[in-house]
Formats: structure tokens, C-alpha cells, sequence
């Protein structure tokens, strides 16, 4: 299906405000289109996870559903005990089992009605199901890396919030990469080069090893940007700053919403302009070339070229609504393929990139929806694609979103099971809390696709992503050989340890997803030997 994603506020919004809230103005009017262990016992379950160390999933829920109850959230508190619920059917403790399916039955009678097609009421068809397991191998490059590109693992980035140092104490976890929109001067003859040094400071007060992603607007056309004061100031205010800098200069040149829109020669020509200031004047900062993933069939004329683009960037938005109507049919992970497939001989950034799980003209709320669409941008999404170094989340606020009139609500904080899912799913040691070439993950490994994988013998970490209708997630995902249960996980993204040096060569793994009544929604096998 078709999509158009479009900035369709006035420009002169940016011009008038001269800061990020300009912006804001600009990006609130988007449409965004849609379519991303054995035998346990006592209360702590030990989850088989790659990494060997045992998870107290058990009491993380039990915490969130506290902290639901205290709230009033009561469709999560019902998630959080039918969670529990099926943990423990699936220990064969029926007891427990039974108590908590009463209890998540009780909160979901104070909740408000919920949307049954982002829960498995009904089990899908066989055909609507597909699982795919990667594998991960050791990481090795057969390229030079790009400036502060890290060898393995993603970089964590946030918008929204321009205290820094508040991030790591909202989220539990540091991201070392900011985000800052800067205008084009604020007014057309204005020699100033308004730098931000201000979030600069910011970002280095929130820690060692932060970097600052700076989106350079032209918005008074690309016949604006030349090579004068203006463009070396606020050069070599970018070197001054002394951290690094990643220089989104003119993104989303393929979307009509933009003013460098239309114009790919020119924007070839302006963009090599920059970049080679920037080379001449701050080697502490990176350029990006960075589209919107929508439309694509205009994308290419405007690359400006291997020398001149040391990242590849990409706007990846998701949202349950296309003009107008609700549209499920595709994820970020759809969108992303044939773009990661062209570009990525580079290091790649979600540059920008958000879920939305409120929309304030039907009042209505896609809260499941949207926990699974986290956990595809984070859980499954850099492992897939090993060329992602980087994620930043738009992190718009509530209240400003709802200031300027905005349809969609990225909020995570809003979404107390999307704010659980986001801070549990970047605890993981694949993101990197340092920006700096050539720093790797804690193992420093990328995965691939099981089917592809060769000379697999030891340990290695294995995880599923599952293809289900409305992105729903199982419950949890458990990985045979023959009869043997080898090992399950009851988190996203489905990952487990597997000892390959202890397979049957001739025997293939299978791999089940259960729902949370522990009935099997999906049951495929992989032979993994013969490569």
C-alpha cells in the first residue's frame, strides 16, 4: 500500500520561533504512516538468556503491577498479572497459574474496554505466523569504520528531553546521544550562527563519552546556504565544543514538507558544500545524509555521494493510522528492509524515530499496539540489522504535543506497558553508553539469520523475531531439538544460549511461541548443520 508522510505545517513556523519549538511545530503536523527457563521454581524466574545471567522477571512484574494498582492503570495491571498467569502454566504450576488469570480477570473488569486484536483471544492461523531466529556470530569488519562508528552494538539517543542529565534518571539507562533542531540563522540576514551551545553544555553535564546530533535546517531554501561566515562560524563553534557531533544537515529532503525539497541537484550540490567545510573546519563532526523513509522511490537522487556522507540517517515513524483509518499492515521493520538493503555499506542511525500509541482527533488509545511496535524498534531492529548504530527516540512531551494540535502522542512516558518495555529493553549490553570509534558491545558480536549461518560449534547467543498480526508478541519462545527442550524466554526479543557443540548435526531445532494460555501459536523447524 501507498504511503505519504508529509510536514504540511507552514515552514515560517520554524523561521518565526527560531528554536527547537518551531520545530516541533513543523514535525507535530506530520502524517506518520504505519506500517514495529526449564524447570524453574520459588518466585524468581530464571530466564535462559544468552548472556547466562538469570532475570527476576517475576518480580519486575510484580513491581509494575504495583505500581499499575497505585496508579490506576488497570488495563496494565491486568497485562502484568496475565503475564505471570502464564509464566507459571508454563512451570506446570497450575495453582499460581489459575490465581493470577483470576486476578488479571478482576483488574480487567475496572479497566477500560480493550482492543482483543492485540491479545490472543483467537489463535492465528498457521500462515500468519512466521519465526525467524538469528544467530549471533563474532563481529568483524572488512571495511574502514566511519567517524565514531562503534564496531558493534547501537548508540542510544533521546529528544524531548533537554535536561540530559534527566534522561538517565527517567529511563534508568545513560544515552550518550542528544538531539538539538537548529534553524537556518532566525531571521534570512541575520549573521549570527545561533550554535547550541547551550544543549552542548547540557549534554556534557549528563556525562562522559555523550555526543550531540544536530538537525541543520535551511529553511529558507537551499539558495541560502553558501560558503560564508555563517556556515564557518558555526563550523568551528562545532570543533570548539570538543565532544562529537553528528550534523543531520537538510534531512528529509525527499518529503514535499520541506523547502529543500524537489530540488535533488542543488541539494547534491549544497550538501557537498557543507561537507567539505565541515572536513576543512570540525573533524569532530560527522555528516549525515539523512531521508525520511517515505516515500522512496525519490530517495537516490538526492545521496551526495560515498566521500561526502560519513552516516546514512533515517526518519522511521509508526503509527496505527493512514488517512485517516486505522492500517496495521505493515511495521518499521517492513519499511527499513529495502532501505537498509541499499545503504548499508555505511553506519546507519534511526536519526529520528517514535511510536505513536494515543491519537487525539478518535480519542482513542493503542497502547498494546504500541508496546509491541518498542519492542520491534529496540528489541528487534538493531540486532536485525547490524549496520543500525544508533536510535534516537522522539520523545515529544504529551502537553506539547497537545499545545500544537498534534494528532499523534509518542510520549512513552503516557504508556506505562510502552515506558516498561522501552527501559527493560535497553538494559541490554548490545547499546552502548560511549560514543567512539571503534567501541564494541560487551560481546562483541552481530547476529545473522540462522539460514545463513555457517561452522556453528560453542555457545552462541540465538534469538526469535516473530511475524504475527498486528505485531502482537508470544508469551514466550522455547527452542527444541526432537522432544528436548533446550531452552525458552519469556522476553522479548526471544533470546536464548545454545550450546551447538551439544546438537544431533542431523537433527533440526524447532522453535515454539506460545500465547499466554500456553497454547502453541506457532511451531517451525530449522536445519542448521549442513552449512
Amino acid at each position: 500500500m501507498g504511503r505519504i508522510f508529509g510536514r504540511t505545517a507552514v515552514i515560517t513556523a520554524i523561521v518565526a520561533a527560531g528554536t527547537v519549538f518551531g520545530w516541533l511545530y513543523l514535525e507535530s503536523r506530520k502524517e506518520q504512516p504505519r506500517s514495529a527457563s526449564v524447570g524453574l521454581t520459588g518466585a524468581d524466574v530464571v530466564r535462559e538468556s544468552a548472556d547466562g545471567q538469570s532475570g527476576n522477571l517475576l518480580k519486575w512484574w510484580e513491581d509494575r503491577l504495583q505500581a499499575a494498582e497505585r496508579n490506576g492503570k488497570w488495563d496494565a495491571a491486568a497485562d502484568y498479572a496475565y503475564r505471570m498467569a502464564a509464566y507459571y502454566r508454563s512451570a506446570d504450576r497450575e495453582k499460581e497459574a489459575e490465581h493470577w488469570y483470576a486476578a488479571s480477570d478482576a483488574y480487567r473488569t475496572k479497566a477500560e474496554p480493550r482492543d482483543n486484536r492485540f491479545y490472543d483471544e483467537a489463535l492465528p492461523s498457521p500462515q500468519e505466523v512466521v519465526l525467524t531466529p538469528y544467530v549471533g556470530v563474532p563481529a568483524t569488519e572488512n571495511r574502514q569504520l566511519a567517524k565514531f562508528e562503534p564496531q558493534s552494538g547501537a548508540y542510544l539517543g533521546m529528544f524531548g528531553i533537554f535536561d540530559y542529565p534527566a534522561v538517565e534518571q527517567t529511563f534508568g539507562r545513560y544515552h550518550p546521544i542528544g538531539l538539538h533542531y537548529s534553524g537556518w540563522r532566525k531571521d534570512e540576514n541575520d549573521t549570527r550562527n545561533y550554535f547550541p551551545t547551550r544543549t552542548i553544555n547540557s549534554v556534557k553535564a549528563a556525562g562522559a563519552g555523550g555526543a550531540l546530533q544536530i538537525g541543520w535546517e535551511p529553511q529558507y531554501g537551499l539558495d541560502a546556504v553558501k560558503d560564508d561566515e555563517y556556515v564557518r562560524s558555526f563550523a568551528r563553534q562545532a570543533k570548539e565544543a570538543g565532544i562529537p557531533i553528528f550534523l543531520r544537515y537538510a534531512s528529509e529532503m525527499n518529503g514535499n514538507w520541506v523547502p529543500w525539497y524537489d530540488e535533488p541537484q542543488k541539494y547534491v550540490e549544497k550538501f557537498r558544500l557543507v561537507s567539505r567545510i565541515i572536513k576543512e573546519e570540525a573533524p569532530n563532526v560527522a555528516m549525515v545524509w539523512s531521508p525520511n523513509f517515505w516515500p522512496q522511490d525519490n530517495i537516490d537522487a538526492y545521496y551526495p555521494g560515498d566521500e561526502y556522507v560519513d552516516w546514512v540517517g533515517f526518519s522511521l515513524y509508526s503509527t496505527p493510522y493512514y488517512d485517516g483509518k486505522e492500517d496495521f499492515s505493515k511495521n518499521q521493520i517492513d519499511y527499513f528492509i529495502p532501505l537498509y538493503e541499499k545503504y548499508k555499506h555505511k553506519p546507519i542511525m534511526i536519526a529520528e524515530g517514535a511510536i505513536s500509541h494515543y491519537n487525539t482527533k478518535t480519542n482513542k488509545s493503542h497502547a498494546k499496539w504500541a508496546e509491541g511496535q518498542i519492542s520491534i524498534m529496540y528489541g528487534f531492529l538493531p540486532k536485525m540489522f547490524p549496520q543500525v548504530k544508533a536510535i534516537t527516540y522522539f520523545n515529544m512531551s504529551k502537553s506539547r504535543s497537545e499545545s500544537l494540535k498534534s494528532e499523534f502522542i509518542y510520549d512513552i512516558k503516557e504508556n506505562p506497558l510502552m515506558y516498561d518495555q522501552y527501559r527493560k529493553l535497553i538494559q541490554s549490553d548490545y547499546f552502548l553508553t560511549k560514543v567512539e570509534q571503534g567501541t564494541s558491545a560487551k560481546e562483541n558480536i552481530r547476529y545473522v539469520p540462522l539460514a545463513t549461518a555457517s561452522g556453528l560449534q560453542g555457545k552462541h547467543k540465538l534469538f526469535v523475531y516473530p511475524d504475527m498480526p498486528f505485531d502482537s508478541q508470544p508469551h514466550s519462545v522455547a527452542v527444541f531439538q526432537g522432544e528436548k527442550r533446550l531452552a525458552v524466554s519469556y522476553e522479548v526479543p526471544w533470546e536464548v544460549e545454545i550450546d551447538f557443540s551439544s546438537l544431533q548435526a542431523d537433527v533440526p531445532l524447532t522453535i515454539v511461541a506460545y500465547n499466554g494460555r500456553q497454547e502453541t501459536l506457532a511451531r517451525q523447524s530449522f536445519d542448521w548443520s549442513k552449512r
